[in-house]
């Protein structure tokens, strides 16, 4: 017996959308895929000869009356929340996948929890950060008392924090912990009306430690640990590939999570699985208003991406 088509609808269509996209595109499975954009001609008049999918549609505005199996909200952080509650109200969900950062209000963060508490064909809500993966890849342990550093080649502080957050948080076995810096500094982002920080942070708890610095100017993104008298380094290139080593020795190399990879392998693995990496909305709640607190507390109107 043949599986039903699965439908999938797009919301945001600039560079992670599309993203997305191109992995239900690469994919040997059938869908049904719909792309919603404000400004949805220019991707429109792109693929409108693709014959990839058993349907492929176009809106400018949020759909209503359909059922879809997955909706990814790639939009900005600033109007997620109020695209949600359209989406929620006029049509049937059952799961989402959210771009990081996902609210820049700490009050939408409990009015989302309610929203969809309100919707019981819902069943999985995740955010699409990959600290959490990286570390299960990697199969580090932790006990107590690590020391950590995580080294941006570039710059990029807030628009990662999150990722790094994440791993932090998977290394410490979801203890609390507390964040500080010697010298953030607020800048402007390339995303017009979102900003961007500079200078290092220091993330502790009762396990460890991890201080994050930007602009390190390394050929790759680096996080060292130093844990039970053993090294530990995960590098990511710039060819999107991990390599993992203890004690300097090479041990394991795979590829960056990258969407246009990872995300209909990610769905499909999701839907026979109770296993809470598909379901990870109140662990990146946790995270986000954590960063979201200490940047307000530093920063007047800051928009992080």
């Amino acid at each position: 017996m043949k599986s039903k088509i699965k439908n999938i609808l797009i919301i945001g269509t600039g560079s992670m959308g599309m993203s997305h996209y191109e992995s239900f595109y690469n994919s040997k499975n059938l869908y049904n895929i719909d792309l919603c954009d404000l400004k949805i001609k220019k991707i429109q008049n792109k693929l409108r000869n693709i014959q990839k999918f058993q349907r492929l549609r176009f809106f400018a505005n949020i759909p209503k009356n359909n059922r879809y199996d997955l909706v990814i909200i790639a939009t900005n952080s600033k109007e997620r929340y109020s695209i949600l509650k359209k989406l929620l109200k006029f049509n049937n969900i059952k799961n989402l996948i959210l771009e990081k950062f996902l609210f820049n209000g700490i009050k939408e963060y409990s009015d989302f929890k309610i929203l969809i508490q309100k919707y019981s064909t819902i069943k999985k809500v995740n955010v699409n950060i990959w600290g959490q993966y990286l570390i299960k890849k990697i199969g580090l342990k932790l006990t107590k008392n690590f020391v950590a550093s995580y080294r941006l080649r570039k710059k990029g502080l807030a628009t990662n924090l999150i990722h790094i957050l994440d791993m932090f948080y998977s290394l410490t076995n979801k203890g609390n912990f507390e964040i500080s810096s010697p010298n953030l500094k607020k800048l402007k982002a390339k995303r017009k009306g979102y900003n961007e920080l500079s200078g290092n942070l220091i993330i502790k708890n009762n396990n460890g430690s991890l201080k994050i610095y930007d602009n390190s100017k390394l050929k790759h993104h680096t996080l060292y640990v130093k844990s039970r008298g053993k090294t530990f380094i995960l590098q990511i290139n710039k060819k999107n590939q991990c390599f993992f080593y203890v004690n300097k020795k090479l041990t394991k190399i795979f590829k960056f999570p990258l969407a246009k990879n990872y995300t209909e392998n990610f769905f499909r693995k999701s839907l026979n699985s109770n296993n809470p990496i598909y379901n990870n909305y109140d662990r990146t709640s946790f995270l986000s208003q954590k960063i979201l607190l200490f940047i307000k507390s530093k920063f007047d109107n800051f928009n992080l991406t």
